[in-house]
């Protein structure tokens, strides 16, 4: 499996730890492990949910979830927000997403957050 640099390698097995409800978390924690990301979560507030949750807060008006977590930058929100819709299928846009997460290795992020979730999803309905 890719990780950006150990950090990212380390926060996911942190993660991992704290989450064994099964694999439909695995996609969204390795997106949440990564270092940008990590760094922004305040894990006193860590629920049963995934853990990008914690750089959201919820939107009356829009009905929905939104990353207010001022340390997200447009590319790492765009991440979370493809986290997310691994999880839970949240509405994100993948044209939005990779036309704003230009770095080769959030790129690499991305596809091997999407392949977590389509091996795992495989397996999931066998």
């Amino acid at each position: 499996m890719y990780f950006t640099n150990k950090s990212h390698y380390e926060n996911y097995e942190l993660l991992m730890s704290k989450y064994d409800e099964g694999v439909q978390y695995e996609a969204s924690i390795y997106i949440a492990a990564v270092p940008e990301i990590f760094n922004a979560i305040d894990l006193s507030k860590l629920d049963s949910s995934s853990p990008l949750f914690a750089l959201t807060s919820w939107n009356d008006v829009e009905e929905k979830h939104e990353f207010t977590a001022a340390q997200l930058t447009g590319a790492t929100r765009r991440m979370c927000e493809l986290g997310l819709s691994l999880y839970n299928g949240y509405s994100a846009n993948l044209d939005e997403i990779l036309s704003s997460v230009i770095d080769e290795k959030m790129v690499r992020v991305l596809f091997q957050a999407m392949k977590i979730r389509t091996v795992n999803f495989r397996y999931e309905t066998v």
